[in-house]
C-alpha cells in the first residue's frame, strides 16, 4: 500500500551509502534482508494509539560506519560526512519513511552499520482535518 517510487527512492539510497561506506575496501559487503515481524508495535502515547510495523528491511555493510559527530543528526537535512554530499539523502530517507507510517534506526560502528526500517503493512486513512486542502 505504499508509494513504489518514493519507496524505490528510500532503498536506493541506503543501498548508495552502503556502497560508498565500502569505497576502497576490497572485501565489502553489503547485505539486504527482509523480514515479516508480527509482534512489533509502535507505542505512541498510550496504549490506544499502538501501530503495529510488521515488515523489516535491513541494509547492513562492513565500511567506514557513520562518523560518531555526525550521529545524532545524520537525518536532518545538510548533515553530511562525504566531501561531496548534500546532505539530504538521509533526511529525504527519513522523511518517505515516516509518511508511510514507519520507523527508520541506525546502529553503526566501524565494519558494521545497519539501517534498519519498519513499515505498518496499511496505513490508515488520515483523518478530513490532517489531510491538506486541495
Amino acid at each position: 500500500m505504499g508509494e513504489k517510487d518514493r519507496l524505490i527512492q528510500v532503498f536506493l539510497n541506503l543501498v548508495k551509502n552502503a556502497a560508498d561506506a565500502l569505497e576502497g575496501q576490497n572485501d565489502g559487503e553489503i547485505h539486504l534482508q527482509t523480514a515479516y515481524r508480527p509482534g512489533v508495535h509502535l507505542a505512541m502515547g498510550g496504549a490506544r494509539d499502538r501501530m503495529a510495523l510488521p515488515l523489516e528491511i535491513t541494509v547492513r555493510d562492513n565500511g567506514v560506519g557513520v562518523p560518531r559527530e555526525i550521529f545524532p543528526s545524520m537525518f536532518e537535512p545538510f548533515v553530511t560526512s562525504k566531501a561531496k554530499g548534500t546532505g539530504l539523502g538521509l533526511a529525504l530517507v527519513a522523511k518517505i519513511i515516516g509518511d508511510h507510517g514507519g520507523t527508520i534506526e541506525c546502529e553503526s560502528e566501524p565494519r558494521r552499520t545497519v539501517f534498519q526500517v519498519r513499515l505498518p503493512m496499511h496505513r490508515a486513512p488520515r483523518a478530513k482535518s490532517e489531510r491538506s486542502a486541495p
